[in-house]
């Protein structure tokens, strides 16, 4: 594929000392190993990444146009929390940039090779409570909507929806340490896959509208009801 999101993403030697810590940082915060609203200092950064202090700097300068971080005034940074607002806007602008996708890649068609992988990646399915599953499901998730936005044509499309697939999968990765596997969304990402290897351009958009919108639904009902995210310090602005 050529855009790729970062969970699938390979360590690169060629990389420069600054890439390579922003890159480091940038995993551990959607990871959740820093967590959302965490207070932490460039010293700390800079050893979690093996970076000295300057690219430390330039990295945490990225991360704060990403809209991870926060400068504090002479204490440091904090690890943006993650919003409702921001989350419902995230879903949304995922929602319009993939429904297209789609649509596009139906249009245009896909390899058999690329059909039969996205077969496969739906029989991928987690284990509440399971981290290894979870992030084998994530990559699975992930790497198919990448085939189809590497498939649409597109190339701003294209890299539009990788950048959204790196915000969300922190998210992703909150909300579903608490939810069950849904068969009906496994469902829905069947009837995008049939649409497109169809080449229906209409029926491909529409899946995929359904298959979002849920998406949207199932992770605002988990940040807001459930009790336990409150560690991950959600906040309702």
């Amino acid at each position: 594929m050529k855009y790729l999101p970062a969970i699938l993403g390979e360590d690169h030697p060629s990389l420069s000392a600054t890439e390579r810590a922003y890159a480091t940082i940038k995993r551990q915060i959607i990871e959740l190993e820093l967590e959302p609203g965490a207070h932490v200092t460039k010293s700390t950064l800079a050893r979690r990444a093996g970076a000295s202090t300057m690219p430390a700097r330039e990295a945490l300068t990225r991360l704060q146009r990403d809209g991870l971080v926060q400068a504090l005034p002479r204490s440091g940074y904090r690890i943006l929390p993650v919003t409702l607002k921001g989350t419902r806007d995230l879903c949304a602008f995922r929602r319009l940039l993939e429904v297209e996708a789609a649509g596009l890649a139906a249009e245009l068609g896909c390899p058999e090779r690329d059909l039969a992988r996205m077969a496969e990646l739906l029989s991928v399915t987690y284990e509440t409570g399971d981290p290894a599953s979870l992030d084998a499901f994530l990559r699975a998730n992930l790497e198919f909507d990448a085939i189809i936005a590497n498939r649409c044509g597109n190339d701003m499309l294209a890299q539009a929806v990788i950048r959204v697939f790196d915000e969300l999968e922190r998210v992703l990765r909150i909300t579903l340490k608490s939810l069950p596997f849904s068969e009906p969304a496994a469902h829905q990402r069947r009837e995008i896959l049939d649409a497109i290897r169809a080449r229906d351009p209409a029926a491909a958009r529409a899946a995929m509208g359904a298959r979002t919108r849920t998406a949207q639904e199932q992770i605002i009902d988990q940040l807001v009801s459930h009790a336990s995210l409150a560690e991950v310090s959600i906040s309702v602005t």
